[in-house]
């Protein structure tokens, strides 16, 4: 049996589409895996102290994911799953994967190694799914065996309170004026699980996964 590393960008609590995505796809692989929250654990970005991180090949700074990056190494695949924030990945995703700088010295230790990315947001999506493939396949030369896509049309502002008077955010963006009279329903918060091509997509990158 496998193991398989899933990493969740999603945003705090253990119940947004990204986090039950990355659990799904863990799951349904049938290996040996094990879900990591990004927003419960204390980091930051690469700090370029290259010296530190150049001979042993994998990030060295003390923080909440120093273990984790000497498990990606050992890992046979990863699942990392990301929301859109400002139309890229957020800021909890890219401080994770600017410190995989530190294998990418002289060789690249997690060359090859199977990825499944999974990106989920309101609007637009191609700027993030971009910036992973961009960071992971380029620089770090993984094997991307996937990539979800969930176009969930949920903006931030159906639980801010204040989109009745609000021009500037994306339900705005995306209703004009009929925004500022629109009544927040339960139905308006789209699951993943309902939606037939995801639900497709997270079984056909587990299939992927479960067969590496």
């Amino acid at each position: 049996m496998k193991k398989i590393l899933g990493f969740s960008a999603g945003g705090v609590g253990r119940e947004g589409n990204v986090d039950r995505m990355v659990k799904a796809v863990l799951k349904d692989s049938g290996q040996d895996t094990e879900f990591v929250k990004l927003s419960e654990l204390t980091y930051s970005g690469c700090k370029g102290c290259v010296a530190r991180c150049a001979r042993p090949q994998r990030c060295m700074l003390e923080d909440d994911l120093l273990p984790w990056y000497e498990a990606i190494r050992e890992a046979d695949a990863l699942v990392i799953g990301t929301p859109v924030y400002f139309d890229g990945i957020n800021g909890m995703c890219h401080s994770f994967l600017e410190r995989f700088f530190g294998y990418r010295h002289v060789t690249i230790p997690i060359a090859g190694k199977p990825v499944v990315l999974i990106v989920d947001g309101a609007m637009k999506l191609d700027g993030a799914e971009q910036q992973m493939r961009h960071m992971l396949g380029d620089f770090f030369q993984v094997k991307i065996l996937d990539l979800i896509r969930f176009q969930n049309e949920v903006p931030p502002c159906l639980r801010c309170g204040r989109h009745s008077e609000c021009r500037i955010g994306g339900l705005y963006m995306m209703l004009g004026e009929n925004a500022l009279d629109l009544k927040i329903k339960p139905e308006m918060f789209k699951q993943w699980e309902d939606n037939p091509a995801c639900v497709d997509a997270v079984k056909a990158a587990a299939r992927r996964l479960g067969e590496i």
